[in-house]
């Protein structure tokens, strides 16, 4: 029995969402749908496949700031997980780095002060150095790397709104920035605690599991999940 188009999308979508849940719909399938369920199994696969092609492991990092309370949280945590860090805090030291990085790491500015000031010096700190810093050291990364910006320090009040549209400038530039160098930026969002945004940084540059190795196994998985299905339906149709 052919699928209705409703149920169609609704597979493609959970397909999209993950291989486990295809299988989970696929137990509820007839025979006639199973070519549908796989090709999209398979396509998925493709796709997760070439773009854990895309991002290379990260174990060499640029750093712009280890002196501040973020950039000593990000760096001590990078160490820990076997990465070799490097401090660069101008373009004049840059020039000192004769291999390209997998990752280069902007710390922003730390919001000292609340209110206008806090904004102010944000402002200051990040668009008059910052900002320049990231365009002029993102060359050093290469092909495949990550790009990333690291901030804490948030404004709340009457000013969180102004914080807000600061940093989706900030975000906006980094995207840019990454793209031209064929990197993928990374921007894990503002938060106060200084540790609480060096682990998301951390985790973004390095995720727990091997893309590839994740895709090589849900792969195998589904070889064997597909082979238990046929057998099953042969005995019923039998």
């Amino acid at each position: 029995m052919a699928l209705q188009l409703p149920l169609k999308q609704a597979l493609m979508t959970e397909v999209e969402g993950g291989a486990a849940l295809a299988w989970r719909l696929l137990a509820t399938l007839e025979g006639g749908s199973l070519l549908l369920v796989t090709s999209a199994l398979l396509a998925y696969t493709a796709r997760s496949k070439e773009a854990a092609r895309h991002r290379i492991p990260v174990k060499n990092v640029l750093i712009t700031n280890n002196t501040s309370t973020l950039g000593q949280e990000i760096t001590k945590r990078l160490i820990a997980r076997g990465c070799t860090v490097s401090t660069v805090t101008s373009t004049a030291t840059s020039e000192a780095i004769s291999v390209k990085a997998d990752a280069l790491v902007v710390i922003g500015a730390e919001m000292k002060e609340s209110g206008l000031d806090g904004i102010t010096q944000l402002i200051t700190e990040d668009v008059y150095y910052n900002v320049k810093l990231l365009e002029s050291l993102s060359p050093l990364v290469r092909t495949g790397g990550c790009v990333a910006w690291a901030c804490a320090g948030a404004a709340g009040g009457d000013f969180s709104g102004a914080t807000s549209a600061y940093d989706a400038v900030l975000k906006a530039s980094l995207q840019h920035i990454a793209r031209n160098q064929h990197c993928e930026p990374i921007w894990t969002d503002r938060c106060e605690d200084c540790e609480v945004a060096a682990e998301r940084m951390v985790a973004s540059l390095l995720p727990c599991a091997d893309p590839q190795s994740i895709t090589t196994f849900s792969l195998r998985n589904a070889v064997r999940k597909l082979s238990e299905y046929i057998g099953r339906w042969l005995k019923i149709v039998s």
